[in-house]
C-alpha cells in the first residue's frame, strides 16, 4: 500500500517556519515572497539539471498562482500514477480534459460539467506526488521533463518562450501552446525584474 498523505483543515498546520517567514503550509502571497521562497532552491536545483531557471520558476508560478495553490512541496501539480511508488497526497481539483469518459484519471469524481469549447470541467479528487523537500520536487519534475516525448523540446531549454511552445505542443498542458508559451514567458520576465 502507497502512503497518502490527507491535507488537513487551516489551522491544523504544524508551526515549522517557511523561507518566506510565514508558518509552513502558508503560501507565499506575492511573487516577490513566491521568489524568495523558492528561486534560491530553483537556481541550484537547474544548475545540476541545465533547465533555465527562468523557465521552472515561472512554470511553478503559474502551476501554483505564485505558490498560493502548491500542493505542498509540489510546484507543479505533478500527478501521482500507479506507476508512483513515493508517497502521495489527494486533494480535491479542478481539470479540463476532453470529454466526459476521463473519469478513470481521478479516485472520485464529483461532477462532470460540459463546457462551451466542447471540454469537460472535472470536479475531482486526485492522487498528486507528495515531496519532502521543494528540491526533490524540482528533480522530479526534470526527470518528468526528460521523458522523451520532450526530446525536442530539450533543445530549446535556454530560450524560456519556445521550450514553453515546445513543452506544452508535446503535450505536458491542455493549454493551446502559443498561448501557454506566452504566459509562461510573462511571467519568466516579471520574475527576472523582481
Amino acid at each position: 500500500m502507497k502512503p497518502i498523505r490527507i491535507i488537513l483543515p487551516a489551522g491544523r498546520r504544524a508551526a515549522a517556519r517557511h523561507p518566506t517567514g510565514t508558518i509552513r503550509g502558508e503560501a507565499p502571497t506575492t511573487p516577490s515572497q513566491f521568489k524568495r521562497a523558492y528561486y534560491p532552491a530553483i537556481e541550484r536545483v537547474c544548475a545540476e539539471t541545465g533547465l533555465n531557471p527562468l523557465f521552472v520558476a515561472a512554470q511553478a508560478a503559474l502551476e501554483t498562482g505564485w505558490g498560493k495553490r502548491a500542493i505542498g512541496n509540489n510546484l507543479f501539480g505533478i500527478t501521482a500514477d500507479d506507476k508512483w511508488t513515493g508517497k502521495r497526497r489527494i486533494v480535491r481539483t479542478t481539470e479540463y480534459l476532453k470529454d466526459d469518459r476521463q473519469g478513470g484519471n481521478f479516485i472520485k469524481v464529483h461532477s462532470i460539467t460540459p463546457q462551451a469549447d466542447g471540454r469537460c470541467r472535472y470536479d475531482a479528487d486526485r492522487a498528486f506526488r507528495d515531496y519532502d523537500t521543494v528540491e526533490e520536487c524540482l528533480r522530479d519534475h526534470f526527470r518528468v521533463l526528460s521523458a522523451k516525448r520532450y526530446a525536442g523540446a530539450m533543445l530549446h531549454r535556454n530560450d524560456v518562450r519556445r521550450f514553453a511552445y515546445e513543452v506544452a505542443k508535446a503535450g505536458y498542458c491542455t493549454a493551446d501552446p502559443a498561448v501557454y508559451a506566452d504566459s509562461i514567458a510573462k511571467i519568466a520576465r516579471m520574475i527576472e525584474r523582481l
